[in-house]
């Protein structure tokens, strides 16, 4: 059986979700076609993604054990502002996926999708789909209508014969078809965080200072920088490592603190490999409809390293008890959050914490995606 995987992110941008339940797919019997995120022609536009253009030409790629990957031919603007754009993009991404070699429309057993915007292509398609919903994708900025987006999102929704949705704000949108809605979290590869954590505490017979923090993620929009340069000022002598793509903007607004350090991208192996060495890790995110749906992957690799986190408030991480994540809805809480995190903190406390995440290890998300693929009867547990 076949499987079409409508996602939004590249397949090799970073270990994610999508690629997890693309790649469980494959270890369920199907043969799995990854599509990438598509671009608009408006790239031609911005010249650090023009390449992005004439990807789509290179066709099938196959990456091995069972799974291939596509980019889509670009599509016209503004298809989150116009209902009509969005189906005339969704009928000639349905075209494109007609003409690529291996008859995977013709054949698919499945779609899972993490695409609101193309309810006209499943359509097309015909085949079983499951929405996997992680973001309110009518919250993101740029050319965007939400009423649009809302209205494509629950097309999408209907058509679906399976939802599921990362927490619990993100569910209730769907709360008129709740009888086919899941709740899955997201995950973490607990081992990968938690072995070199676990042998780097072995080696302390006190929890010392290491005089720095931790974020790991895209600095954009949600990204709040007054929190970041309040920590930054507060302990001038620390340093603050930030892993991943940063705006210009961002790195103007952070431009006078000068202990906070942006890394670039890392592989997520050397950044597990660096995790547990830190004081406090940080989700400093500003509070909007945004960052109030999301199910943040850091916390869970975070807290397999035996971090203490101090978030922003999160609507997903509101479970948990302040040994596991602090919040704060002001730039002083947030930086009270953590001087009372590294206060709490121990080998003790960090053994615990890596011990308790394993809850959270991908591979109990796929018994729960199991389940989800269970209940349209495309496989048997």
């Amino acid at each position: 059986m076949k499987a079409i995987v409508l996602s939004t992110n590249n397949y090799l941008s970073f270990p994610s979700r999508k690629q997890r339940f693309a790649q469980h797919l494959v270890s369920r019997g199907f043969e799995v076609l990854y599509v990438e995120a598509p671009v608009t022609i408006l790239a031609a536009a911005r010249p650090g993604q023009r390449q992005k253009l004439s990807r789509w030409k290179a066709g099938i790629v196959n990456q091995g054990d069972g799974l291939w990957t596509a980019s889509p031919s670009p599509w016209l603007p503004f298809f989150k502002q116009y209902e009509r754009i969005a189906d005339h993009d969704a009928a000639v991404y349905y075209r494109w996926l007609c003409n690529l070699p291996g008859s995977w429309v013709q054949d698919a057993g499945l779609v899972l999708t993490y695409m609101p915007f193309v309810p006209r292509a499943l359509e097309l398609i015909g085949a079983p789909a499951l929405y996997d919903c992680v973001d309110d994708h009518s919250a993101y900025p740029g050319f965007i209508n939400r009423d649009t987006v809302n209205r494509l999102e629950m097309r999408t929704a209907q058509l679906a014969s399976g939802i599921m949705a990362t927490n619990e704000t993100i569910a209730g949108k769907f709360h008129s078809f709740e009888a086919k809605t899941s709740l899955i979290q997201n995950g973490v590869d607990h081992r990968l965080f938690a072995e070199p954590a676990i042998a780097w505490l072995a080696s302390q017979s006190a929890l010392q200072r290491q005089r720095k923090f931790l974020y790991v993620g895209a600095m954009r929009e949600w990204f709040d920088t007054q929190l970041v340069s309040a920590v930054a000022k507060q302990y001038p002598e620390w340093t603050i490592d930030c892993y991943g793509d940063a705006t210009p903007s961002v790195r103007q607004e952070l431009a006078t603190c000068t202990n906070i350090v942006f890394c670039g991208n890392a592989p997520q192996t050397a950044i597990a490999r660096l995790a547990g060495h830190y004081d406090v890790a940080l989700i400093p995110f500003r509070e909007c409809p945004l960052t109030a749906g999301i199910d943040p992957l850091k916390f869970y690799e975070y807290s397999s390293a035996g971090l203490p986190v101090v978030s922003s408030r999160i609507n997903a991480l509101g479970v948990f008890n302040d040994d596991t994540v602090r919040m704060a809805s002001t730039v002083e809480e947030f930086v009270e959050a953590v001087a009372q995190s590294m206060a709490g903190d121990s080998l003790e406390a960090r053994r615990w914490r890596i011990e308790s995440s394993r809850r959270f290890d991908w591979s109990y998300r796929l018994q729960e995606f199991d389940r989800a693929l269970e209940a349209i009867r495309l496989i048997k547990t």
